[in-house]
């Protein structure tokens, strides 16, 4: 996880979602994708998101984050004072009570002192809540939509100003965000968030490549040359497609082997790929900690430590010849 969550522009992604989005009103919102065991294990507590005894889903309608959850979070409720180093200093007289010749003994007299001091903006409080609702629920799986109560327009001075500071306010808080029209109904959230993929023959490695930057944040050449350098690997086992994940701008790529065999990874973590089978396309849209939690018949987890690439090829032939 990114120690810095936080964004200091509007990121490309949600660019493009705001193109998609053609209203003048739209939502932003954060999709939480969890598992009953995390919820049972406190995760979500602080949100007001929890099992009953029953083990059903119990969420609040709505939810102020404490201004302890994170800066924005505090923002949200206190506001902030922005100095405008930008603009020249102004003068400003400050007042304090003095002891008279230094000795409280002897009273006290005003005193008035003029200092050169930044000029400042006073950002308001918000007081933006959030409303939750359960999305999907799917036997372990659960999705839930965290929505900030407030809808933003475009046409408005502040629209940009205020964008970014709802997506750093559900960045801080659920490490996700995204954009839609204001009236888009949970179901199309739904259909919007279930991760296919799209498949391109072997040849189209630049295509790939092209999807797969425009979806990293903060992409740096010595990452881009990373990610060149594995879709590169796989290239060379001669697969029958890559892969790349759909859906809310999904972190998944790889190649396609056979009808049943792929190796793929995710861009967000990108210490380990994966090589799925008979169930690649189910297994595949959960996270990595539920992958992990699988029984380990279900996946062959490599570790991009030395020797990587001998090991896929090794696992990718051996399972081509099983097939």
């Amino acid at each position: 996880m990114r120690k810095n969550i936080h964004f200091r522009k509007i990121p490309s992604y949600i660019e493009r979602e705001l193109q998609r989005a053609q209203s003048q009103y739209i939502t932003v919102t954060a999709i939480i994708q969890t598992s009953k065991a995390e919820i049972s294990h406190g995760e979500y507590r602080k949100f007001g998101i929890s099992l009953n005894d029953n083990g059903e889903l119990e969420i609040l309608e709505t939810f102020i984050p404490d201004s302890s959850y994170g800066s924005y979070a505090k923002r949200n409720l206190e506001g902030k004072i922005h100095k405008l180093k930008n603009l020249p200093k102004i003068t400003k007289t400050f007042w304090m009570e003095t002891p008279n010749f230094g000795d409280p003994d002897k009273g006290y007299h005003d005193t008035y002192i003029d200092r050169k001091v930044y000029q400042v903006r006073l950002e308001p409080p918000r007081y933006w809540e959030i409303a939750f609702s359960k999305l999907s629920e799917n036997g372990n799986d659960i999705q839930i939509k965290a929505q900030i109560n407030t809808i933003l327009d475009k046409e408005n001075n502040s629209f940009r100003e205020d964008l970014l500071f709802a997506i750093n306010l559900l960045q801080e808080q659920f490490r996700d965000c995204h954009v839609f029209n204001a009236n888009i109904t949970d179901e199309e959230i739904r259909n919007n968030t279930v991760v296919g993929w799209e498949i391109f023959p072997p040849g189209d490695r630049d295509k790939t490549m092209t999807i797969i930057k425009g979806r990293i944040r903060n992409l740096t050449q010595e990452r881009q040359k990373e990610i060149l350098y594995r879709v590169s690997v796989m290239n060379e086992l001669q697969p029958i497609g890559h892969i790349v994940g759909q859906g809310m701008d999904s972190r998944y790529f790889g190649a396609k082997f056979g009808d049943n065999l792929v190796a793929f990874e995710n861009i967000d973590y990108g210490n380990a790929i994966y090589i799925l089978f008979d169930n690649w396309q189910e297994i595949s849209q959960m996270s990595r900690i539920d992958i992990l939690k699988r029984n380990e018949h279900d996946f062959i987890r490599i570790i991009h430590k030395e020797g990587w690439e001998k090991l896929l090829k090794h696992y990718i032939n051996e399972l081509r010849n099983k097939n």
